[in-house]
């Protein structure tokens, strides 16, 4: 009997105790869904961290945030930085012809040589919006900077601006020009090796189109001016080729010159008979008289050859514009242009032909030293330097803060 009271006493206080966890864990739950904030402030877990929290704060002070700080950046650093690829790339730009000359004393403070002008004009376009945009165009180049599948901080945000996307590229794109080779070096920066090898590639291939296109345009516009002058100077020999053959039709003499010297020398043997013939008449007033028939032809013969040279000597020189020594000053004076405007006809050609062979000379050509490769591992970000750079910022930003509170503290009191 005694017995069955004592196993009846030891059911009823299992049942007690089964009973008394699951009463706590109902009013557990009544209290999470009446009050939250005060469930959570009840809880062990919330009063432990709590108490933690306080301790390490009377112990460390302010300093415990540099210590959170430093906590939060190792775990982004070493947990949530997504790994950034690099692929690399140097060449040079070259003329065909080039001769570069190193600059020595006061003339290699201001002088470039082309060489260098090409590269960092090539340097400028690689960090331009118009490669931005290009690579963005062949290869899309923002849609994977904007991918969600990198870490918040270090990805390109979504719907980014082109003035926000051309930054970011600028950031993650650099080139670097050495003075003494005049090479450029490139570094693109993806979140993807295969990418950026991608990328370095159609930069590459992009800048060499570049390249190629300016040095086409320089070569271009010489021969296109040099080709103008030729066409206007034969454009102006041909006008004075014209106006010379007009102005013999006008005449109707081929050369007033020549014309002239004939009509001098007709004047010449004209003044000769004349001299022949007034000998005659001397001779022939010796022995007849002047009413004689002889002697009044040779006078009137005399006489007439005396008018033909008075009237050739006016055509030859006169007042008159149509005289031939005017005509033939003009004639001079449209030879002169004719011959200049020849002469100045074959230098434009020559002209033409050496800007033709110098145009090779001027032709640039990119020429790749190191050709892009596929990356193995990561480049960025620097884990180890990145914490430890963060953690000397925090260390600075707390020293110049603690003294700056002290000092107002001690002004104060």
């Amino acid at each position: 009997m005694q017995l069955l009271l004592t196993t009846e006493k030891l059911m009823s206080t299992n049942t007690k105790i089964k009973q008394k966890p699951e009463a706590s864990l109902n009013r557990k739950v009544r209290k999470l869904k009446n009050n939250p904030k005060l469930f959570i402030a009840d809880s062990k877990v919330y009063t432990n961290t709590r108490q933690t929290l306080l301790t390490t704060w009377t112990k460390l002070g302010s300093f415990a945030l540099v210590l959170l700080a430093s906590v939060l950046i190792i775990a982004y650093y070493m947990v949530v930085a997504s790994p950034r690829f690099v692929s690399e790339s140097q060449f040079v730009v070259k003329e065909a012809g080039s001769s570069d000359m190193v600059l020595g004393g006061l003339a290699a403070l201001g002088g470039s040589s082309p060489s260098m002008r090409d590269a960092l004009i090539l340097k400028a376009f690689i960090e331009s919006r118009e490669m931005a945009i290009l690579l963005d165009k062949k290869v899309q180049l923002k849609a994977h900077y904007e991918n969600e599948n990198w870490d918040f901080f270090s990805r390109l945000k979504s719907n980014s601006s082109n003035e926000e996307y051309i930054k970011y590229y600028q950031e993650h794109v650099s080139v670097y020009h050495d003075e003494m080779s005049d090479a450029l070096k490139i570094e693109v920066q993806t979140f993807n090796p295969e990418y950026s090898l991608q990328v370095t590639q159609t930069l590459l291939e992009a800048s060499e189109a570049f390249i190629n296109q300016l040095s086409d345009k320089m070569v271009q516009q010489q021969l296109s001016y040099a080709q103008q002058e030729v066409e206007r100077a034969y454009a102006k020999m041909s006008e004075q080729q014209s106006l010379l053959i007009e102005f013999q039709d006008t005449h109707e003499t081929f050369s007033p010159e020549v014309k002239g010297g004939a009509l001098v020398q007709a004047i010449n043997q004209l003044e000769g008979e004349i001299i022949k013939q007034e000998a005659e008449l001397k001779a022939l007033s010796v022995v007849m008289r002047e009413d004689s028939v002889d002697v009044l032809s040779k006078q009137t013969q005399i006489d007439s050859l005396k008018a033909q040279v008075a009237q050739e000597q006016e055509k030859l020189t006169s007042k008159d514009q149509g005289s031939l020594n005017k005509v033939n000053r003009e004639f001079k004076e449209l030879q002169l242009k004719n011959e200049l405007a020849a002469e100045l006809y074959t230098s434009t050609l020559v002209n033409l032909e050496k800007v033709r062979a110098e145009a090779y000379q001027d032709v640039k050509h990119l020429l790749v030293i190191e050709f892009p490769a596929l990356a193995e591992d990561q480049k960025y970000p620097r884990r180890l330097y990145s914490i430890f750079t963060w953690f000397l910022v925090l260390l600075l930003t707390y020293a110049v803060g603690k003294m700056v509170f002290t000092i107002i503290k001690e002004h104060k009191e």
